[in-house]
C-alpha cells in the first residue's frame, strides 16, 4: 500500500494548441508571416514518484505541433500553409503536490520524427533534437489526471536552397490521464 502511495505509473492522452514563431530567418523563411495556431495531439505513458509531497514525473509522449504561415508567390498573392512537426518529447518535471492538485516545470527533450511545411518535407534539415521547457498545474481524481501545460522548443533548420532559420514552438497542452498502478 505505501509502495502505491509513491510511484505511479499510467497512461495519458490529449490536444494542444501550438504556433511557431520565426526567428533569424533568411532566404526564403524572411518572407513568412506568422498566421495562426493547429490543434495538434499527444499521447504517451508518464510515471511519477512522489514522496512527502515533492514530485518527479517523467514521460514519454508522441505529440504533433506546429503552427499556420502565409506564404507569398511570384504574383503578389499569398496562400496560408501549415507547418507541422511531429516528435517524441521527454519532460522530466518537479513540482509539489499539495492535496488533489499538482504545480510543477521542468526541462523537456524533443526528438523530430517528421516535419512538413505545405508540400516539402523539412526533416533533413532539422535538427533531430531539441530542448525547451514545459510548466503546468493538474489535479488528481482516484486514478484519473487532468493536466494543462505551456511548452516552448527552439528548433533550427538550415539548407543551402532554402537559407537558415530558427522555429520557436510554443504550445498550450491539455491531456486526460489514467494511472495503471498508484492513486
Amino acid at each position: 500500500m505505501a509502495h502505491a502511495q509513491l510511484f505511479t505509473l499510467g497512461l495519458k492522452a490529449g490536444i494542444s494548441s501550438s504556433n511557431v514563431d520565426l526567428k533569424n530567418a533568411n532566404a526564403n523563411f524572411s518572407q513568412l508571416k506568422e498566421e495562426g495556431s493547429i490543434t495538434g495531439f499527444h499521447a504517451g505513458v508518464f510515471t511519477r514518484f512522489n514522496v512527502a509531497g515533492f514530485l518527479l514525473q517523467p514521460e514519454a509522449v508522441l505529440s504533433s505541433s506546429g503552427g499556420k504561415f502565409e506564404v507569398p508567390d511570384d504574383m503578389g498573392n499569398t496562400t496560408v500553409q501549415e507547418m507541422g512537426f511531429t516528435n517524441v518529447d521527454v519532460p522530466l518535471l518537479v513540482g509539489y503536490k499539495l492535496l488533489f492538485a499538482r504545480a510543477y516545470a521542468g526541462p523537456v527533450a524533443s526528438f523530430l520524427i517528421d516535419s512538413e511545411f505545405g508540400t516539402m518535407d523539412m526533416k533533413k534539415a532539422m535538427d533531430s533534437a531539441d530542448w525547451g521547457y514545459q510548466i503546468g498545474a493538474g489535479v488528481d481524481i482516484s486514478r484519473l489526471t487532468a493536466d494543462v501545460r505551456y511548452e516552448r522548443l527552439k528548433r533550427s533548420y538550415t539548407d543551402a536552397s532554402t537559407g537558415s532559420v530558427d522555429f520557436r514552438n510554443q504550445q498550450v497542452i491539455f491531456s486526460l490521464g489514467y494511472k495503471l498502478i498508484g492513486k
